[in-house]
């Protein structure tokens, strides 16, 4: 039985907004999980939640779990969405410096 392997790719906006490989993976480790919700959420993160949910077609009925209240270059905002497709398993980890917002890394874990 092959083993389910993790792959985070890092996208280029994520690099072209400065954020550095090791920063997001610094952030990544410290990210911590809740259930998804619709309701309540902070305004600056659920704004950026919603952009990047419109922008990358994520279905709200797949999202099981997000993160909301990490922090990369010390004062952006780093928040992520846990994703179940028929194919497997996606993490999203978004960076907000209080202006915009970009996915500046995935993790995908096939079935």
């Amino acid at each position: 039985m092959m083993k389910n392997t993790m792959q985070r790719t890092f996208t280029e906006v994520g690099k072209k907004d400065g954020y550095t490989k090791e920063e997001i993976d610094n952030a990544i480790n410290k990210t911590e999980w809740e259930s998804f919700r619709h309701d309540n959420l902070p305004f600056c993160q659920g704004e950026a939640l919603k952009t990047v949910v419109k922008e990358c077609n994520v279905p709200l009925s797949k999202i099981s779990r997000m993160s909301l209240y990490g922090v990369i270059k010390r004062t952006h905002g780093f928040y992520a969405l846990d994703v179940k497709y028929k194919n497997g398993q996606a993490q999203l980890y978004i960076a907000d410096n209080g202006c915009s917002c970009c996915v500046v890394a995935s993790d995908f874990i096939e079935n």
